[in-house]
Formats: C-alpha cells, sequence, structure tokens
C-alpha cells in the first residue's frame, strides 16, 4: 500500500490521502499475467482517485521492450495520447520479469472484437466507426514516429528482418526451418498451390530483400515505429464513439521498420477476401491511413508508396503462419490465418514485388 500511494502520487493521481488496503483480481489474459488492482483508501482521498488499476506481469524477458517503450513515451510530452497512461513500469534484467501499472479504463473502452471473435474469421470485423478510430490511432502513432530523431539513436532496434545482410540471412534460414517442419508434418493434406506458392516466396526472398529492402534500410527511408502485433483486439476503443480516443496496447515488440506491415497485420491476417472487399473496407481503410498521415505532418511519401509497403506488409505476413505453427500454434489458429494472407497476397500480385511467374 505504501508503495502504490508513493506510484499514484508521483503520477499526479492522488494529491491526498493513502492506500490503505487492496485486492487482486485476474483477467486470464492468454499471453501474460494480467489482473486488477482494486484500491481501497484512507477517509480524506478525493473521490476522483482511481478506484482499479491494470497489473500486467510478464516473465522471462517477453516484458523489456515494453517497459522501455512505456517509459521512453513518458518523457515524450508531444507523444500523441494514444497510449494507456502508465504509473509505473520496470524490468528486472537478471530475472527477467517485469511489470507495469496502467490506468484501468475498463469502464469506458472495450477492444472493437475481442481475440477469439478476431481470430474465427467470421465476426471479425468491427464497427465502420471503431475501424475508423482505430485506422486514425495507428496513423497518428506512425506519423509521429516517421524518421524520427529516435530513429538514427536506435532507442528500439531498426528493422526485424531487413536491416542488414546478417539479420536477413538469420531471418531466412528461420522461416525456413520453419516452412520444412511444417511441410514435413502437414504434407498429406497441405493444398499443392500453396505449398508451390511457399516454396516459391522463399526462394524469392534473397532478391526481393536486395532489390526493395536493403537501399531502404540502409538509408533509412520513410520507416516509423511499428507495433508489429496490430490486430483489432489490441486496440481500446471508447464505449460511446464520441468519448475519448482509441488506444493501442500490448507494446512487447516496437521497432522501427515499415509501417506498411502493421496495416497488413490489421486488414489481412484474420479477413476473408469478402470482408477485406465488401464496402471497399480494405481501400478506405488505406486512403484514411494515408490522408491521416498526411495530415499529421509525414511528407514526400505518396499514395504508391504506400500501396507499396502495405505489399510487402503482405509479404512479411505470409510467412507468420509459418512460424507460428513451428512455435507450436495449433491447426485452428496458423491455418485459418494461412488461408487470408495467402488470399490477400494474390490479389496484390505479391508475386510481381517478388519477382515471381504468375
Amino acid at each position: 500500500t505504501t508503495w502504490l500511494t508513493a506510484v499514484l502520487r508521483q503520477a499526479g493521481v492522488l494529491q491526498h490521502g493513502k492506500v490503505v488496503s487492496f485486492e487482486q483480481e485476474m483477467t486470464g489474459a492468454f499471453n501474460s499475467q494480467t489482473g486488477h488492482f482494486v484500491l481501497h483508501y484512507s477517509a480524506e482521498t478525493a473521490p476522483n482517485a482511481p478506484a482499479r488499476l491494470v497489473i500486467k506481469r510478464n516473465a522471462q524477458q517477453d516484458g523489456e521492450y515494453e517497459v522501455k517503450f512505456y517509459n521512453l513515451v513518458a518523457t515524450l510530452a508531444d507523444h500523441p495520447r494514444i497510449i494507456v497512461p502508465c504509473y509505473a513500469a520496470a524490468y528486472d534484467e537478471e530475472s527477467g520479469d517485469s511489470y507495469l501499472l496502467l490506468q484501468d479504463l475498463s469502464d469506458t473502452h472495450a477492444p472493437p472484437v475481442t481475440r477469439d471473435l478476431q481470430i474465427s474469421s467470421v465476426e471479425g470485423v468491427p464497427t465502420p466507426h471503431a475501424i475508423e478510430q482505430v485506422v486514425e490511432t495507428l496513423a497518428q502513432l506512425h506519423a509521429y514516429w516517421w524518421n524520427h530523431p529516435l530513429l538514427e539513436k536506435e532507442a528500439f532496434d531498426v528493422g526485424y528482418w531487413s536491416r542488414n545482410a546478417e539479420h536477413f540471412a538469420r531471418y531466412l534460414q528461420r522461416r525456413t526451418t520453419s516452412w520444412e517442419s511444417l511441410i514435413s508434418g502437414e504434407a498429406s493434406w497441405f493444398p499443392e498451390d500453396l505449398r508451390a506458392l511457399y516454396e516459391g516466396v522463399i526462394a524469392h526472398l534473397p532478391s526481393f530483400w536486395e532489390r526493395y529492402l536493403e537501399p531502404r534500410f540502409r538509408t533509412r527511408t520513410n520507416l516509423t515505429l511499428t507495433h508489429n502485433d496490430a490486430y483489432f483486439a489490441n486496440f481500446l476503443a471508447p464505449k460511446h464513439p464520441d468519448l475519448g480516443v482509441t488506444y493501442l496496447l500490448d507494446w512487447q515488440t516496437p521497432i522501427f521498420d515499415i509501417g506498411g506491415y502493421d496495416l497488413a497485420n490489421l486488414c489481412a491476417t484474420f479477413w476473408t477476401s469478402e470482408q477485406r472487399q465488401q464496402d471497399q473496407r480494405e481501400q478506405q481503410i488505406l486512403r484514411h491511413y494515408y490522408t491521416a498521415l498526411l495530415a499529421h505532418g509525414v511528407k514526400t511519401y505518396s499514395w504508391d508508396d504506400l500501396l507499396t509497403d502495405y505489399k510487402l506488409g503482405l509479404i512479411f505476413w505470409l510467412l507468420m503462419p509459418v512460424q507460428d505453427y513451428y512455435g507450436g500454434s495449433e491447426r485452428s489458429y496458423w491455418w485459418p490465418k494461412m488461408q487470408c494472407l495467402t488470399t490477400a497476397f494474390r490479389e496484390w500480385h505479391g508475386e510481381d514485388l517478388l519477382g515471381m511467374e504468375r
């Protein structure tokens, strides 16, 4: 209670009084130990003191970059208010354990879709207004970090797989190993056309990297801070559409990279072709994102640049279900994801960027 009192006082949300007791409630999040602290205060405490906080714990280094991200954003006074306020964050290098203490927004905000609905590929499309809010948040984030001075200081890693020849070689080896494992285990039923597609993609990645990515990352042109897990379920949208901003959660893998990677993650990983094309949903998202980028100050970035980056994102995400399989995910997760991504890749003619024959 003494520590909680000190943290809240330092954060400026507890002017008088103190925490006298609290209970903890766990939420059952699938990828972290996340729960709520229900706080009880002394009598002189103002009634607007936070009654609940979110406590997120990560073990074995999963939270190192998330803690770094929240602590860094706290020093950036001009950062867009799209990150949930964080009252305390720490990482222990020896154990790899970490924690975050966040504002609890559950009374006013909720994900546009839940994780279960999102991966069902059936009811994973939020309302049009929620989609607009999410795209606006993503564009604000990317615009703020676009060619940011902290990129040159390498506040976070630059280029997950494309930073230089050494990074790319390691990435290609990992994905090749993962693919060989998948096709060895699933060959009896895996569609032959998809097998040919994946083998072609992997074979063409080296020349693709040399043409498109090596010069981009050598010159660090039009890079931004990407989230790398920008599913709709990782956003918090206001329950009453016109009240408040939409937040982006779960910052475990921030990296300076190509913004189109987050867009492909948002639109193509669990949406079918019909869901992307209905009411021109995918095109509207790209148009809204591009317009918002320019409105928030991004220059010398054309519409054609964006379309190319979206295709780059589709190529990047195309191999993620293969890695999901290798990491132990159930077929019920990686196979629908693969079907969505391969369809999007083909519809956007990703083979052309890779130099493959169609």
